[in-house]
């Protein structure tokens, strides 16, 4: 599925930036897999995700790909600091989508709220990413659906969301920051509760219910 903002539960939070300055952004299509940009390339452009979703990603112990968080349509990513030379995160497609893009300088004379919002949105992903790190994995795993279904979710009328994303077991194991096999036993622990249903991107879970389940692991 390709994420829109439309419909959404987080819909109402994202805005793109002022209608007349539309004109000025340079425009890119991703495959999935494809990189928009890496950790360490030299940076200055703001890029505003129009269509799909990307994860943005950091080296972890070892080597192994952590994910900090999931960029959707309205989000702005990219040179989001004014002494930002370079970028901070590698930001990789897990749809087709569609990115525009706009130099940091030409951004910043209109729009240093919007900026600033993004970058305080960033540093509360990284705080979460540290906050959760010693907690039990079940716990993440279900803080990260409830962060998920509260940005990309779609409430039903029985107050059950529903979550449909290209994410594989991997990816969550990636935002959690624990073993695949790890991932998947949480998984399967928040399941066999009745507090979670569907697999392999498509989960429907009430979330009165996972917070419970997390206060009580907490």
């Amino acid at each position: 599925m390709t994420p829109t903002v439309d419909g959404s539960i987080g819909a109402s939070s994202f805005s793109p930036p002022p209608a007349q300055r539309d004109s000025g952004w340079g425009r890119r299509e991703l495959g999935r897999g494809e990189a928009l940009y890496r950790a360490g390339d030299v940076g200055g452009l703001v890029y505003r995700i129009e269509e799909g979703l990307l994860k943005l990603v950091i080296d972890g112990p070892g080597g192994r790909e952590r994910i900090l968080s999931l960029a959707g349509p309205g989000d702005l990513i990219g040179s989001i600091g004014p002494l930002e030379q370079s970028f901070r995160e590698t930001a990789e497609s897990l749809s087709q989508a569609r990115v525009s893009a706009l130099p940091l300088t030409e951004f910043m004379v209109d729009s240093s709220e919007e900026l600033l919002a993004a970058a305080a949105k960033r540093l509360d992903h990284l705080r979460v990413t540290l906050e959760e790190s010693e907690l039990p994995v079940a716990m993440r795993v279900a803080r990260i659906l409830l962060r998920l279904g509260c940005r990309f979710g779609h409430r039903s009328d029985d107050g059950w969301i529903r979550l449909t994303l290209p994410l594989t077991h991997d990816h969550l194991a990636a935002m959690a920051g624990a073993a695949r096999e790890t991932t998947s036993t949480a998984l399967g622990e928040i399941r066999k509760a009745g507090l979670l249903e569907g697999t392999r991107g498509r989960y429907y879970f009430e979330p009165a219910r996972l917070e419970s389940f997390v206060h009580e692991l907490s």
